[in-house]
């Protein structure tokens, strides 16, 4: 039993990193490119990897709840629960901004609902600021994943 607790957890720290990866990489290096986003080249720099990450998460998110709902059982009545309990948090969060807030101008973006490309970037920096509140929570998430993690192997102590 064992043995599946931890390919629960390590499934749940594979999707918090692959998140906090994707919003760090748009943070720091597509953020600064997309300034320059216009109408003709949209789609090749913003609608493909939006529609690739999208189907990635779309398969891969689901599974972090249950995966989030087995972290928090499992570590009921230790003070590791708490950590079990942001990564769950984390993750519904992430889902709610994402699919609720976010997919509705992916979707405007991408369709080309916009009049001209300054349009575009009222539209793309509203995007950016909501991703804002994904890279840190998904920078939580994935933190409180690892100090679970670090907690529950006793790394910290095997250092010392």
């Amino acid at each position: 039993m064992n043995w599946l607790l931890l390919i629960n957890a390590l499934y749940f720290l594979f999707g918090a990193t692959m998140y906090v990866g994707t919003m760090w990489v748009l943070k720091f290096f597509l953020y600064p490119t997309w300034e320059s986003l216009a109408r003709d080249n949209v789609d090749m720099h913003f609608g493909i990897p939006t529609r690739a990450a999208t189907k990635f998460f779309t398969i891969v998110v689901p599974i972090m709840f249950i995966s989030g709902g087995i972290l928090v059982w499992s570590e009921w009545g230790t003070i590791r629960v708490m950590p079990a309990i942001i990564c769950l948090l984390g993750i519904i969060v992430l889902t709610w901004v994402g699919q609720g807030i976010i997919i509705p101008v992916n979707v405007r973006i991408r369709g080309g609902d916009f009049a001209d490309d300054t349009e575009l970037r009222t539209l793309l920096k509203r995007w950016m600021m909501l991703n804002d509140i994904r890279f840190y929570v998904s920078t939580l998430t994935w933190a409180a994943m690892v100090w679970l993690l670090v907690d529950r192997g006793r790394l910290l102590e095997s250092f010392a």
